[in-house]
């Protein structure tokens, strides 16, 4: 008599090209986790800066206003050009501190706080303008304000993320943790490359802001 065997297998289950699938966390946030840090410390500086309006003197706004848009009345006071030079000479400031800090080991936390100080300046605006006139300066802050910081900020964080990563290679190089996969001279090329991206957007934000100030802030009547 022959044996017979017999093999079980288990049925492949098909998968309907409908099925739902769950999104790769780890992968996301391996790729984007920095970026969204940074996000973050931008969120967390401006929420503290909403809630230091309040408390805020006008020696303190006024001491602020070369960083950020605190003294409404003096700013409204000049020209387009005027307004373009102010827009983008904190904005260069902010992110060429990034850059220089971002070329050192030791410029991470360097780079965090400014990023988180930047968020904190914009939500100190926000407030001040909301809190000093009302309804009508938050709708001169979201109108006039709030496009030109948006894309600056954008192209801060994405830049602050880029620096992170080349001011840890530094780091890891210094202490030997990893060695080099191309000249010091063609990384810090790619790094100042991106610099320069950066840069173009800035100058962007400060053309759309002083196209709104001109277009729109004769609307506004503040005291």
């Amino acid at each position: 008599m022959k044996g017979f065997v017999f093999t079980f297998r288990k049925p492949a289950r098909s998968r309907s090209p409908h099925s739902l699938r769950l999104p790769d966390f780890r992968g996301i946030f391996r790729r984007y986790g920095v970026a969204m840090l940074c996000v973050l410390l931008l969120l967390t500086g401006l929420i503290f800066g909403a809630f230091c309006a309040g408390s805020a003197d006008s020696g303190f706004l006024q001491s602020l206003d070369f960083l950020f848009t605190t003294n409404l009345s003096e700013r409204l006071s000049k020209g387009a050009l005027g307004v373009f030079c102010a827009c983008f000479a904190s904005d260069f400031l902010f992110l060429t501190a990034v850059y220089l800090f971002g070329t050192a080991p030791w410029g991470i936390p360097f780079g965090a706080f400014i990023v988180l100080f930047k968020g904190f300046g914009t939500g100190l605006t926000a407030a001040s303008l909301f809190l000093n006139n009302g309804v009508g300066g938050m709708g001169f802050y979201l109108l006039v304000l709030l496009p030109g910081t948006f894309l600056f900020c954008v192209a801060l964080v994405v830049f602050a993320s880029h620096t992170f990563h080349f001011s840890k290679d530094q780091f890891l190089l210094i202490i030997g943790r990893e060695s080099p996969s191309q000249s010091a001279l063609k990384r810090l090329r790619t790094y100042s490359s991106r610099f320069l991206s950066a840069l173009i957007m800035t100058f962007c934000a400060a053309l759309l802001d002083t196209v709104l100030w001109t277009l729109f802030a004769g609307a506004f009547h503040f005291t």
